[in-house]
């Protein structure tokens, strides 16, 4: 490890004295440190390639925005947890005094996990292409009126509901809005997509899980003003007629862990407040 990245908040005081603290130990180090604030995504791409390491201080939201930014050059992410539930988070700020030496002398493993590449049709002719980590979802804008969608696999017609909108997740972001929609949680080594209608016309649909190496395609049938949004951070606007085809990402979001391969259960349903025993 020889350049290390830190991706920080420039107006919370938190983030700042977290930024400080670790630069101390970086340079203690004698590493090469690029340091930067979230709102400037381009500096962040720029500076990827010649990363060993990013880390992050915030919440799942910063997370989401810097694996898109780094995602293609393979760089791992170490995030710390300012946010509320901080399920891609690795570890809370009182643990850092343990974790970054550990961290520095190699005493981790990384966590790949599969990313969705969504790609937006209109009239056949490509005009967005997209990467996320979490989800891409297509559904009703402004106008709160329903939208007609129709879902299919690998050129196979599934489906066309009424709905709200539709959501296609990673196993990553099954955790997210997937769950909140009713959708089931997917552990992380399931290479996988679930789609999950929101508030289908007299339940008619459900979730549905297909292997990553199918394409799930939604087609906008009928809407007065949907919109497709990344991660929950980009929105497009949609025309009936356009077409989001989803598949799996060639890129891989990578995490650097401390803990057990098995943690995702334990943190899960801790963060989720289900756990039924200390």
């Amino acid at each position: 490890m020889q350049t290390v990245g830190l991706l920080y908040h420039k107006g919370r005081s938190e983030s700042t004295g977290l930024k400080d603290q670790i630069l101390t130990e970086l340079r203690a180090r004698h590493l090469q440190v690029w340091c930067g604030p979230t709102d400037n995504e381009n500096a962040l791409i720029q500076a990827a390639p010649e990363m060993d390491l990013l880390i992050t201080l915030g919440g799942d939201g910063t997370i989401v925005r810097a694996i898109r930014a780094v995602a293609r050059h393979r760089v791992p992410i170490l995030g710390v947890n300012l946010g509320r539930l901080g399920f891609l988070a690795e570890v809370e700020p009182s643990e850092l005094d343990q974790v970054l030496p550990a961290l520095l002398d190699g005493q981790y493993h990384i966590e790949e996990r599969m990313m969705l590449r969504a790609e937006l049709y209109r009239n056949d002719e490509l005009i967005l292409t997209a990467e996320a980590i979490n989800d891409v979802v297509m559904a009703r804008g402004r106008a709160s009126r329903t939208v007609r969608i129709s879902v299919d696999v690998d050129n196979h017609h599934v489906f066309s509901p009424t709905c709200d909108g539709m959501i296609v997740a990673t196993p990553t972001g099954s955790t997210a809005y997937c769950l909140a929609a009713g959708g089931p949680i997917v552990a992380p080594d399931v290479h996988s997509l679930t789609m999950v209608p929101i508030a289908a016309h007299l339940g008619i649909a459900h979730a549905l899980v297909i292997p990553a190496h199918r394409r799930l395609d939604l087609t906008l049938l009928k809407s007065v003003d949907a919109m497709v949004t990344i991660d929950g951070q980009h929105d497009e606007p949609l025309q009936p007629g356009d077409r989001l085809s989803n598949s799996a990402s060639d890129n891989v979001a990578r995490f650097v862990r401390m803990s057990e391969n098995g943690y995702f259960y334990e943190t899960v349903l801790r963060r989720l407040g289900w756990a039924d025993r200390p």
